[in-house]
């Protein structure tokens, strides 16, 4: 204790200087936009750096290095995939080799950072703007939903995922097409919900839940989960409960999913709704 005690009396004007310093930053950073947004910005970079040596080391013992080759094949052979052409063909007795041209391009990407256990549960990934990602891309893992880009720093990216209170995608059953919203409510990470289908469409445990694509995140035909069982307590529509095809516990090589059109469709879109919104002040 005699000790300490003096300890604090040697270095107490530097330990006074310190507090000082970081009361005087603090309100600095409160009371300054500029200064506020500065810090925040930086310290996500900071913050991501971290995270990124954390995983470094954890994928090194995971073998990382073959991980990496198998997330870029995978990215390659899903890029060049039918699925991710748009058919041009209009005259079904041409030749022409151009009849297709790609909407969706896939990038890798690493997990450095997660959380399951919150109602708000969010991801983040090592590759941001430098890399060619913003904000409404979606992700996927080993051919499985996972979520949609928040936002994105130069070299991070944060991934609001299927477990997030906020989180909805369309969805379709494979076998009857039918499509619904893919939701989360809390508890379990690997169980969701699908909701807004009706009655009168057969569902049954194990039946496949899909993308539909008729977002701009995700292309139609990723895997989402199986029906784990079907609630009909409900008049009109089936409550159906979905165990996720990714596991959010072990996330570690992701590909953020890029549409092409996304901008196109986005903008004839809101031209539309604002002529819809002028004819309705007339």
């Amino acid at each position: 204790m005699k000790n300490i005690v003096a300890l604090l009396r040697r270095f107490y004007l530097f330990l006074l200087f310190l507090a000082l310093q970081a009361i005087a930053l603090t309100m600095l950073f409160r009371n300054n936009r500029f200064h506020g947004s500065e810090f925040v910005r930086h310290s996500s970079d900071w913050v991501g750096g971290i995270y990124s040596q954390r995983a470094q080391l954890s994928e090194y013992l995971r073998l990382g290095e073959i991980n990496d080759q198998l997330s870029l094949e995978n990215a390659q052979l899903r890029s060049d995939a039918q699925e991710n052409y748009w058919n041009l063909r209009t005259d079904v007795d041409t030749l022409n080799d151009t009849t297709s041209i790609q909407r969706y391009i896939y990038r890798t990407a690493k997990v450095v950072n997660a959380s399951v256990n919150r109602e708000k549960n969010y991801i983040v990934i090592d590759r941001g703007a430098l890399g060619n990602v913003t904000a409404d891309m979606g992700v996927i893992s080993a051919g499985n939903i996972v979520g949609v880009i928040r936002s994105a720093s130069e070299h991070f990216a944060v991934v609001m995922p299927v477990i997030h209170s906020d989180f909805k995608a369309s969805v379709r059953l494979r076998k009857s097409g039918a499509f619904g919203s893919l939701v989360w409510r809390g508890g379990n990470a690997q169980i969701a919900d699908v909701i807004d289908i009706p009655k009168n469409i057969p569902v049954a445990p194990g039946d496949t839940i899909v993308t539909s694509g008729y977002s701009t995140y995700f292309p139609a035909n990723i895997h989402v989960g199986t029906v784990e069982w079907v609630d009909d307590s409900d008049n009109d529509y089936h409550l159906i409960k979905v165990r996720m095809g990714a596991d959010f516990r072990r996330l570690d090589h992701v590909l953020v999913v890029s549409d092409i059109f996304k901008q196109e469709q986005d903008t004839l879109l809101n031209k539309v709704e604002q002529q819809d919104a002028a004819n309705s002040k007339r």
